[in-house]
């Protein structure tokens, strides 16, 4: 669309001519003009109908440079032009690692595409703020990338509670926030107030005729009931423990994560095979402490890459675990290609099972009942 425009660039160059400069303009020096509202009138009314002699994708910042221009002709000739750009054109510019916080919340406010939304919620330059909005209102794919990326929900509670105002959240994802509400921040609160009881000093071993400068005496049984609730020995370290996991995970880089996925425990593991990259995700697969039982809970979560689903499904020692293969099987978001062959794996009370429950995949059921069917002739 905006190539078909150029040929009126020669008309730019005039108002180009006008900043006065005295050697030829750079791209970056009239961005960085037109996102300051500095830049000259006629230049914005140029950058507005997307015809600046730029290459592509500097034509489009400076379209989105002024899209909320203080001049309302030029934001409504610059809104105009947007709606004219094909979707495929802005997710390809919202690949760029260096697309800034401003331009991604101007095309997320101005777009509805599915795959558009999930390259904005994905995208690492992303501000919180447009993280919200989007938050309340996002479907499909777009959600999904929410709700997978626990690092950015962990590290900004309030996309939570925005995601859960959504009336579009579906069961699955509901059922994800739920449990990291729980595991993170409601456990996290009772943890914070047993190491408060841990570390406060025991008072039950004072002498007596030492005044004791804490709580009034009456409230001595009360700590005595709470005792026997208390975790014992070895458990205390696992709560602080994961609690500071957590919050050094969220800082690190990729390459970061992928290395500690490789090293790491199962704590680590659990966190990190539902990161948003997929990098990360594979590299648990092939971490050297990895147990099958802990491959059995991957496969029952419903919120990991597909690319996650393969891998396990195509390593012959962990495919030939039965329990493996029915968590697989009973998962509703493991693909058709992966779950279909093996659902002739299953024991006849497995089938029977699978064909009954009504959450998954029509075509799995309709694949246990004939295999039920043929076994019992």
């Amino acid at each position: 669309m905006l190539c078909r425009r150029l040929p009126r660039a020669a008309r730019s160059a005039d108002a180009l001519s006008s900043l006065a400069t005295p050697g030829p303009i750079r791209s970056d020096d009239l961005l960085s003009l037109l996102r300051s509202r500095q830049a000259p009138t006629e230049v914005r009314r140029f950058a507005a109908r997307g015809v600046l002699p730029l290459d592509a994708t500097d034509r489009l910042r400076a379209l989105l440079g002024v899209l909320r221009d203080s001049d309302p002709e030029i934001a409504e000739t610059a809104g105009a032009t947007f709606a004219l750009i094909p979707p495929d054109a802005l997710a390809d510019f919202l690949l760029l690692p260096e697309a800034s916080p401003a331009e991604i919340d101007a095309i997320a406010s101005r777009t509805e595409d599915m795959i558009v939304l999930e390259r904005v919620v994905r995208h690492r330059n992303v501000s919180d703020l447009t993280l919200a909005a989007l938050a309340r209102t996002v479907a499909g794919t777009a959600q999904e990338a929410f709700v997978i990326n626990q690092a950015r929900l962990l590290r900004n509670p309030s996309l939570i509670a925005a995601l859960f105002e959504n009336p579009a959240l579906t069961g699955d994802s509901r059922r994800v926030l739920n449990e990291l509400k729980e595991e993170f921040f409601e456990k996290e609160t009772r943890r914070r107030e047993a190491r408060r009881r841990r570390e406060k000093p025991a008072e039950r071993e004072a002498p007596v005729d030492v005044p004791a400068p804490a709580a009034p005496a009456g409230e001595e049984p009360e700590e005595d009931e709470s005792e026997p609730a208390a975790p014992t020995a070895g458990e205390p370290e696992a709560p602080a423990r994961n609690e500071e996991l957590y919050i050094r995970i969220m800082g690190l880089t990729v390459p970061q994560r992928v290395k500690l996925a490789l090293t790491g425990g199962r704590d680590e593991r659990r966190l990190l095979i539902a990161d948003a990259s997929r990098m990360v995700g594979l590299a648990v697969l092939r971490s050297r402490g990895l147990t099958l039982s802990e491959i059995e809970g991957f496969c029952s979560m419903r919120h990991l890459e597909p690319e996650i689903f393969y891998k396990i499904a195509m390593k012959r020692d962990w495919i030939r675990r039965p329990t493996i293969v029915q968590a697989l099987v009973k998962n509703p978001k493991v693909p058709l290609n992966i779950t279909l062959p093996l659902v002739r794996r299953l024991q006849m009370r497995d089938l029977r099972n699978i064909f009954r429950d009504r959450n998954l995949p029509e075509a799995v059921r309709a694949m246990a009942r004939q295999t039920y069917m043929e076994r019992r002739k």
